[in-house]
């Protein structure tokens, strides 16, 4: 909640502000206070882990609670800082904006939704009117997540986390299987989530993106990150790569 208040006030002075230097200090105050957050609460252990196992000193862990989805909330809240920055974002008032952030369809898994494709629906009265085809394609889309999530990723997940647990008793054909099974495993339970994601999106009548589109189909690394996570690879693509 502190950390959509925050980005949201951050989004109406730069609304207001017209100094380009100005400007510029409240977006690197937004952009270190959400990556400090996403650090602190899913890096922090892990970089205290480093710091002991090199230098042998004792640093007590956080063991910090995970708060769910903050990687993809944390991305998001970036590119609307980022588009509001650029003078790219209308005039939202908070409830729109903390819907935005907190649309539970996706807030987990992904993808990553930029305020220009999820905000807009959310006044379009024809949208609000229930239909039954796109309820239907919503479970139907729903069903082939659930399914690519339990029929699949969590089955070669069984023998993935045999491998992992007996890494000292693979040989080279068990450590193959087990590479591929993981492979199999990652990609299916990523999409899933994805697909279902997309499903009650469209139960609602609401739209998201495309996050997969076969990347195992893939026949060069540049094709292969096109269709992987396609969303995140358009976010460093967008607000990373080009800017710098």
């Amino acid at each position: 909640m502190i950390s959509i208040l925050f980005n949201f006030a951050v989004y109406r002075i730069l609304g207001r502000i017209s100094l380009s230097a100005s400007r510029k200090i409240f977006l690197v105050l937004a952009v270190l206070f959400n990556l400090g957050i996403l650090f602190y609460f899913k890096y922090f252990d892990f970089y205290l882990e480093n710091v002991n196992a090199l230098f042998r000193t004792n640093f007590v862990l956080k063991k910090l609670v995970l708060p769910l989805g903050i990687s993809f909330f944390t991305f998001q809240q970036l590119s609307f800082v980022i588009d509001a920055y650029k003078g790219k974002v209308p005039k939202y008032d908070l409830i729109c904006y903390a819907s935005f952030v907190t649309f539970f369809p996706q807030l987990i898994a992904g993808p990553i939704v930029t305020h220009d494709e999820l905000v807009p629906q959310f006044f379009n009265h024809d949208k609000k009117a229930f239909s039954w085809e796109h309820f239907s394609q919503g479970v139907y889309l729903f069903q082939i997540g659930l399914s690519k999530k339990v029929l699949i990723a969590d089955v070669f997940g069984n023998a993935v986390n045999w491998g992992f647990s007996n890494i000292d008793k693979l040989d080279s054909t068990n450590a193959i299987l087990t590479v591929l099974a993981y492979t199999i495993q990652i990609y299916f339970d990523f999409s899933g989530y994805c697909d279902m994601a997309s499903g009650v999106g469209r139960m609602m009548n609401l739209e998201l993106p495309v996050n997969f589109d076969s990347p195992y189909k893939a026949l060069t690394i540049i094709e292969f990150w096109e269709r992987w996570h396609i969303t995140l690879t358009r976010f460093f693509t967008r607000y990373i790569y080009i800017p710098f």
